[in-house]
């Protein structure tokens, strides 16, 4: 019988819990859009734009911005030496803000909102970082912002 190879496994493992947390850490800013929404309605908002074609739902703000940036600041990461939590939160913040501050600034029909989307960006993005470090691998958390979470806020929005 032929022994497995470790390494591979490893490397699926390490993987998957990556993605866990990155779901989980989706989740968890899910979360936050839908209790900010309900706390404090404000009508002028990417998701409740005039133009139906302008607008930006939060599941596409979290799940293809926010978290695409953040996997982008994660590759950055992983290719420089190691770097103090404060340096890591500001390349996120700056990764966050120049990327939607770009997708704002494509965009005319955001013309005011430049920097105001790209600061709401920068917090969306903050939030992946902190869920980087909240959810580990070994916590009941994770599965349940990754999974169970995204789904109660897609009926809930």
């Amino acid at each position: 019988m032929m022994k497995p190879d470790y390494s591979f496994i490893h490397a699926r493992l390490k993987s998957g819990k990556y993605t866990m947390n990155k779901l989980a850490s989706a989740g968890l800013t899910l979360l936050m859009f839908l209790l900010i929404s309900r706390m404090f309605p404000v009508p002028e908002t990417p998701w409740n734009a005039a133009d139906p074609e302008m607008s930006i739902t939060p599941e596409i703000w979290v799940y293809s911005y926010a978290m695409l940036i953040s996997i982008a600041s994660d590759a950055i990461l992983a290719v420089l030496p190691p770097l103090s939590k404060m340096k890591q939160a500001a390349l996120y913040a700056a990764a966050a803000y120049s990327a939607f501050y770009g997708l704002f600034a494509a965009n005319p029909a955001f013309d005011g909102y430049r920097d105001i989307g790209a600061a709401a960006g920068v917090c969306t993005v903050l939030v992946f970082f902190l869920g980087k470090r909240m959810f580990s691998d070994r916590s009941l958390l994770t599965p349940l912002f990754a999974l169970v979470v995204p789904l109660i806020c897609l009926f809930w929005l």
